[in-house]
């Protein structure tokens, strides 16, 4: 009867996998594994408990094959009450529901509970089948799919398809099959990218294999060889092996069944509930920030702290909803809470949860998550809620999540692999957003693979300008300050600071000369007595020639104090008017060029300058010559061969 199951595909033709996963949901014992082995061929109860007592307890799987050799995956999940856990589990992973309604029971408790969670676990499509027709009359049948229908209603199953079948005698399942396909067809795939995580639903031993490992991952891709961690353990393991539909694979994405064989792996490292994941992308949280629904059918309404079990993925932990206020929350409301749990899970941006109260065991509300936090919410810090809601907007999309990790990294630049672990999303998807984001202008490309926020640089760029500034305020004469003076004074990395300055120096702000950097705005002058005084100081070393007094020197002969003099004085040396030959002799700038011309004069009718004969031609002491012979072997004019130099170039 099953037009689709494990038979190979058609001769010839090459099987395109679909990244998506389909999920039963439904009360107990309305037909939710016969109807997946009347699809598929396969019977997912596996466990001895579930063959002798006829009922689903874990998750059981399959896979079907549909026309054009398109294939899917099947969770088939218990519908007893007491394994809402196990459903929960195993809805975690799907992309659409076939919801399995008897047409002799009708709608029952656990039909809209699983309902209701598949809703809250943002599954996107889906459709009813309305099972055991061969039990009832046609009226009947008629009548389960009103009920359906109003229980869908205002859902995204609103208008699906409910389609009468039996798996008994197989009457309706051409029309059964037909919806099925359509349903798969008009079901978007899952978006692989972004960091690997699957969270693990079984966990098992292979003779000869070890343990396997299996779920339906959640995000991202993952290789034969790749390097992974187990979370929340965090230890690092190898993939040794994959299988995706039970077939042999190199690689498993996001919504297909995938298996996986680990390095090192015993079986009491891993369980249901633990996560595999890329290493260093998800970081387990005790407190995870929410966008909560509170389900109209709670019945009164929610206190500040309710005691609840948190469900995401296969995890399920005890915790508490905080409220971020001190008011209950009414059924059927909404609103930002923090999940404050006994123990860390792995959680990102926009995942689905569910919550169910503890006692009594029924399903409450859920939502998605809008970030895994480190910190308690306090309800004193009033911003809290807007930073869920900045938080939310944000990682609606790719470029608006990385704008807001580079917004929130306060100028530092971001590589990268850390902007990709940062925003849940493959260094590939960053590096294509980043193109461009750096074109429109939002972004600014550093050396390297490092990136800040536009306004990272523009901050920077203030901040040199107020440094800048402040230095200015200090030296009102001097004419630029060395670099190795400001940027120890600069609290951004020192790429943004070489873009900021770049920028600056363009935009003409900031000139940058062989003295240093000084704002254009600030370009020093010299008050009238000022200008006296550096006319009587340059006359001093002008007349001093090759044997000039030494600066300390200068302040009692010109009759002023050192704190008159020395910015005088500095001011001379960064204008040029006079040149340090090191930090005791200063010559006026006609005897250093007068000096260099004599050098080169020399060296154009000899081979090499004595140290000596350099001193005699000044008419000086060594005192002065051989810091002015050090003075052009800085300069790149000589070189020093012994004692002697040569012309290096003119």
């Amino acid at each position: 009867m099953a037009k689709c199951g494990t038979s190979a595909p058609t001769p010839g033709s090459a099987v395109e996998t679909v990244t998506l996963t389909v999920g039963t949901a439904g009360h107990i014992d309305h037909g939710k594994t016969q109807l997946i082995h009347l699809l598929t061929g396969c019977i997912t109860d596996r466990l001895p408990e579930e063959k002798a007592r006829g009922m689903t307890i874990d998750l059981g799987f399959a896979t079907c094959e549909l026309p054009n050799n398109k294939r899917v995956g099947i969770v088939d999940v218990p519908g007893h009450e007491r394994f809402i856990h196990n459903m929960v589990a195993g809805a975690a992973g799907i992309d659409a529901v076939l919801l399995v309604v008897a047409a002799d029971d009708g709608v029952m408790p656990q039909t809209i509970e699983h309902f209701h969670i598949v809703r809250m676990l943002g599954v996107g499509s889906g459709m009813v089948a309305v099972t055991k027709t061969d039990l009832v009359a046609p009226g009947r049948v008629a009548e389960v799919q009103q009920e359906v229908e109003n229980l869908v209603a205002g859902s995204f199953m609103e208008g699906c398809a409910i389609v009468p079948v039996s798996s008994k005698t197989g009457e309706g399942f051409d029309g059964f099959y037909d919806a099925f396909v359509a349903m798969v067809d008009r079901t978007a795939e899952r978006d692989a990218t972004g960091g690997f995580r699957l969270h693990v639903e079984r966990s098992f031993v292979l003779k000869g294999l070890g343990v396997i490992i299996s779920g339906i991952p959640q995000s991202g891709m993952v290789r034969v060889g790749d390097q992974v961690e187990l979370l929340p353990a965090g230890k690092k393991k190898k993939v040794r092996g994959i299988q995706v539909y039970g077939q042999d694979a190199q690689e498993g994405r996001a919504g297909e069944c995938v298996a996986l064989r680990l390095s090192d792996t015993s079986r009491d490292e891993v369980k249901r509930g633990m996560v595999v994941a890329s290493i260093g992308y998800f970081e387990p949280a005790r407190f995870v920030n929410a966008r909560f629904h509170y389900l109209p059918q709670a019945g009164r309404p929610l206190k500040p702290r309710t005691a609840v079990r948190f469900h995401i993925g296969t995890t399920d932990m005890p915790g508490h909803v905080v409220l971020p206020d001190l008011a209950p929350l009414s059924p059927g409301s909404e609103c930002y809470v923090q999940i404050q749990l006994k123990d860390a899970v792995v959680a990102a941006p926009s995942d689905f949860y569910v919550v169910r109260l503890l006692s009594p065991e029924t399903t409450i509300g859920g939502g998605y998550v809008v970030a895994p936090d480190h910190m308690r919410m306090r309800r004193s810090r009033g911003n809290w809620v807007d930073a869920c809601r900045e938080h939310e907007e944000a990682f609606k999309e790719p470029s608006s999540a990385l704008l807001h990790v580079l917004e929130h990294a306060g100028g530092a630049p971001l590589r990268v692999a850390e902007l990709a672990r940062m925003s849940f999303l493959s260094v590939a998807a960053v590096a294509e957003h980043l193109t461009a984001m750096v074109s429109a202008g939002s972004v600014v490309h550093l050396s390297g693979d490092r990136y800040v926020h536009a306004g990272g640089r523009d901050l920077a760029k203030d901040e040199i300008v107020r440094v800048l500034g402040e230095m200015h305020d200090v030296k009102p004469l001097a004419t630029g300050f060395e670099k190795k003076e400001v940027y120890p004074r600069l609290t951004a990395e020192k790429p943004l600071i070489e873009s900021a300055l770049a920028d600056l120096v363009d935009a003409g702000t900031i000139v940058e000369s062989t003295v240093g950097l000084s704002l254009a705005s600030r370009a020093p002058s010299l008050s009238e007595g000022q200008r006296a005084l550096a006319t009587k100081i340059e006359g001093l070393f002008k007349d001093g020639g090759f044997a000039t007094m030494r600066p300390d020197q200068v302040p009692d002969t010109v009759g002023a104090p050192e704190a008159v003099v020395r910015p005088v004085m500095e001011f001379l040396v960064q204008v040029g008017t006079l040149v340090r030959m090191d930090d005791k002799i200063l010559l006026h700038e006609e005897m250093v060029e007068d000096s260099k011309r004599l050098i080169v004069a020399f060296l154009d009718a000899n081979a090499e300058l004595e140290s000596g004969a350099f001193k005699d031609m000044l008419g000086t002491s060594r005192k002065y010559s051989i810091p002015i012979l050090e003075y052009w072997d800085r300069q790149g004019l000589t070189k020093r061969v012994g004692n002697a130099r040569t012309l290096r170039s003119v």
